[in-house]
């Protein structure tokens, strides 16, 4: 299927009269796991805080969870402060079980927004007791608890947490000191494994349908990536600026290992690319310009209709590029069996392909 586009301009040093652009395309559904426990506290000073139990390895984690608490709560998402609690050297064993297989964006966020909602409950108690009215005659809005009707006192958050903290006498009666909730969100679906062994360990799917036109010398074998247009549903989307880094990241991951990427040894069993000097990966310069689209169906099975996409393109890339690649190669004869598709890889194939033909 070829792209409709012009023929790429002849070169000083020969022509390409006929450019291979084709088109590859492929869904993929990341996983995620089961639960996620996270502790949300109204501080008393400047900030509240938020516990987490997943680890946070640059995929701005602290920045979500600051954003869910902030929104729940009403206040600013700078005053929210996100602290990792998963410590294996102090605890062996946490209902966590980390961060892998892009499940922040299902579990994680869930039991953030889980926990913020059961200390706003909180926090509306108390109000309602301190206004000696009953809580459904107070509503929680913008960062502080009010009358739904008429005129009275109102509540800031900072205010009932520094009530709480000082003044313990004025909580009702069975509300312990300390304004915090815990939540653990789990898979509500979760099922034990089959008389045939077999179980969903995912709670929610995300999609994502790629597309990718490639062009590919075949004096050089050199890959052009001429267009890449890539589609996500990942549900409700909380960070946009973030979502997009991770869709960039994840692209260029799937493009090193797709392209450039590769542990080699030689007969003796000697390790050949032991440094970036011979380990190849892609930079700023070998990034191709990425179209992204999203198409939201949120999850019925998240707190907040959340999925996860920060691994997606980097399993889908690989294949489509190979996929674009071996169609854009078909009249040769070149099946791509093999990556990464170096130029000296694709060219011996190519070569191959050519004299078989001729013979």
């Amino acid at each position: 299927m070829g792209d409709g586009t012009a023929d790429r301009p002849a070169r000083s040093d020969r022509q390409v009269t006929d450019p291979a652009r084709r088109l590859g395309e492929q869904w993929q559904p990341p996983g995620h796991d089961r639960r996620e426990l996270d502790r949300a506290l109204a501080g008393h000073g400047a900030e509240s805080d938020t516990s987490v139990h997943f680890l946070y390895i640059g995929q701005g984690h602290q920045t979500i969870v600051s954003q869910i608490i902030a929104d729940e709560l009403g206040l600013k998402p700078q005053d929210i402060t996100v602290v990792d609690e998963m410590d294996t050297f102090t605890r062996v064993w946490s209902i966590s079980s980390g961060t892998y297989s892009s499940r922040f964006g299902s579990v994680g966020t869930s039991a953030a927004a889980l926990a913020a909602r059961k200390l706003r409950a909180k926090l509306v108690e108390y109000a309602a007791h301190l206004m000696d009215v009953p809580a459904n005659d107070v509503e929680f809005k913008d960062g502080a608890v009010r009358l739904k009707r008429g005129k009275g006192p109102s509540y800031t958050v900072k205010d009932l947490a520094g009530r709480a903290h000082w003044n313990t006498e004025s909580l009702p009666d069975g509300m312990e000191p300390g304004l915090q909730a815990t939540a653990v969100f789990g898979f509500t679906v979760a099922k034990a494994v089959d008389a045939e062994d077999r179980v969903n360990s995912s709670n929610t799917y995300g999609f994502i349908a790629e597309v990718m036109a490639v062009e590919v010398d075949p004096d050089t074998a050199q890959i052009t990536i001429v267009r890449y247009v890539t589609v996500h549903d990942a549900g409700t989307i909380i960070n946009p600026m973030i979502v997009e880094g991770q869709i960039y990241g994840g692209a260029l991951h799937g493009l090193g290992g797709a392209l450039y990427e590769e542990m080699r040894y030689d007969d003796d069993g000697q390790f050949l690319t032991g440094s970036f000097m011979d380990y190849l990966v892609p930079t700023a310069s070998e990034a191709p310009t990425i179209e992204i689209a999203h198409l939201s169906s949120p999850s019925p099975l998240t707190t907040l209709g959340s999925k996860g996409l920060g691994e997606s393109s980097s399993m889908t890339v690989p294949a489509v590029i190979a996929n674009a690649v071996s169609d854009a190669l078909a009249p040769l004869g070149v099946r791509i069996t093999e990556l990464p598709m170096t130029p000296d890889r694709l060219w011996r194939s190519i070569r191959e392909a050519r004299e078989k033909k001729g013979s």
